[in-house]
């Protein structure tokens, strides 16, 4: 009995480890969220970062990263939010403009255009 229970928690514990994404964050959970979480980021972020988020040139003429890039996605989920909330150089702040929920999705769809770049390799 003892055998199976501890099998039971390591099965589970490796489930929990790979939900969680490159940097330790849980990624949108569905097609649904990934897709709100894209009209907020068409809303407030393609105009500089594009659609695919490698950067439109009015972007990159204020020196906006590229989201897919291996920098970005080792960035922390926290510095994420913080960067959106605060802003951060030419960026300006969404923390009047944004929800915290929306903020939390656009970290998400940040993830997600980062495994979008990969998977089209």
């Amino acid at each position: 009995m003892l055998k199976s229970t501890r099998k039971i928690a390591v099965l589970a514990l490796v489930a929990a480890i790979c939900a969680l994404g490159p940097t330790g964050s849980l990624w949108a959970a569905s097609k649904a969220d990934t897709e709100k979480a894209k009209a907020v980021f068409d809303g407030n972020c393609k105009s500089c970062h594009g659609v695919d988020g490698s950067g439109t040139p009015i972007g990159k003429s204020l020196n906006a990263p590229d989201l897919r890039s291996p920098a970005v996605q080792k960035d922390t989920d926290e510095r994420i939010t913080d960067q959106i909330t605060n802003g951060k150089g030419n960026m300006p702040n969404f923390k009047n403009i944004l929800t915290g929920d929306q903020i939390h999705s656009l970290v998400h769809y940040v993830r997600y255009l980062g495994t979008a770049k990969s998977s089209a390799k």
